[in-house]
């Protein structure tokens, strides 16, 4: 196949501003889900939504629409994926565009995580559609809730989707960054209870969950244990007034390896530092772990990878490798027996006030996808001639 598609710069930036314009923090994400329907029921593309909204009490489920093939030998389905839900603050956004970046006016994150990656699909879809190039099948899986620890993916029925192989486009950095390797995840969750007294008058009878819970958190190791492994614990609340000794503190922290075995260890030894407080401070203790997503490791000889970074020379991207201590709707899929490349799409400082994205790197990552799509790009010797 050779590729006669072409990408319109300011069409891509135009469906971006689109998107980051329109509300859709988890949860909330029905308004993104209607403008992306709408858009592929113009091009006559299908376009299904599917239970996860109702599932998970959202506003919308995942959205699966599949470009059929024009070629006499298509070869495999291109699994292309990102997510539409943001992060708060992610109401009333307004973008602002500079020479090569987007950013927000400074009042709201920009949502370039991931409505970047979405604009980019998008405009890719577009371009095959129009253009009418010889293509291989393309299959476009858009998630919700990825930001609330993958609930989206998690809820999808993945035989739904056909492909084996494609693109997760949700990668902060420089385009030509590939994830090829990404950690466990578990949620630890610690209810400590006391006994209220008033602080003022009979301090004595009471037992600080709160005094519990700093003493737990004083015996634990956080922050980067090695090179593959890190804990941190993120929120805590307790307490009812300021004079009353008190009885409740919930403590909720992570721990992320790309070690099972270490991350069960670590996992073990926070609990057990809970335990002990616990005891020490005559507190009742509940706790609960939750496994939120797993590791995977992309074998670099692979021939799906091969093809990628084949495809990013082609285009002009020098590919490069990463290691992550995040995690992405790429690792719900790996685990599932799929082979997902979660790429960088030109994000950075994403989650904060301070969020953009580069122009120039949307712009490559869509004409790596049509180059993907319509190119047949050669992976070298040993590899499957383009086709995963």
């Amino acid at each position: 196949m050779t590729s006669g598609c072409e990408v319109d710069p300011e069409r891509l930036y135009s469906l971006f501003l689109d998107l980051v314009r329109i509300d859709s923090v988890s949860r909330f994400e029905q308004s993104a889900s209607r403008y992306i329907r709408g858009f592929f029921s113009d091009l006559g593309i299908e376009c299904i939504e599917d239970d996860a909204g109702e599932k998970t009490g959202g506003g919308s489920g995942n959205l699966i629409a599949r470009i059929d093939p024009r070629c006499a030998d298509p070869g495999e389905t291109l699994v292309l994926n990102a997510h539409f839900d943001t992060v708060e603050p992610g109401r009333g956004i307004v973008p602002v565009r500079g020479e090569d970046r987007f950013s927000s006016a400074g009042e709201t994150i920009l949502g370039a995580d991931d409505k970047a990656g979405i604009a980019a699909i998008l405009a890719t879809a577009e371009a095959l559609v129009r253009d009418g190039a010889a293509r291989r099948p393309v299959e476009v899986v858009l998630t919700v809730q990825e930001e609330l620890g993958l609930a989206g993916v998690k809820q999808m029925d993945l035989s739904q989707v056909g492909g084996r192989a494609g693109l997760v486009l949700d990668g902060s950095g420089k385009v030509g960054g590939i994830v090829t390797e990404a950690p466990s995840h578990e949620m630890m969750w610690f209810a400590l209870k006391g006994r209220a007294a008033h602080a003022g008058v009979e301090p004595e009878k009471g037992v600080s969950a709160i005094a519990c819970a700093a003493d737990a958190i004083a015996g634990l190791d956080l922050g980067r244990l090695d090179e593959g492994t890190t804990a941190n614990i993120g929120m805590i609340k307790g307490g009812r007034a300021m004079n009353i000794v008190p009885d409740t503190a919930e403590v909720a922290g992570e721990i992320r390896s790309l070690s099972d075995e270490r991350l069960s260890a670590e996992a073990l030894k926070m609990f057990e530092v809970f335990r002990e407080a616990a005891a020490r401070h005559g507190c009742e203790l509940e706790h609960e772990r939750t496994r939120s997503f797993q590791h995977y490791r992309i074998d670099r000889d692979s021939p799906h990878l091969r093809e990628v970074t084949a495809a990013m020379r082609d285009c002009g991207v020098d590919p490069f490798f990463i290691t992550s201590g995040g995690g992405s709707d790429a690792n719900v899929f790996n685990a599932a027996g799929m082979q997902m490349l979660n790429i960088n799409i030109g994000i950075e400082d994403a989650h904060s006030l301070c969020e953009s994205v580069n122009m120039s790197d949307m712009l490559a990552v869509t004409r790596l996808m049509l180059r993907l799509a319509t190119g047949g790009a050669d992976p070298g010797p040993g590899g499957s001639g383009g086709r995963t």
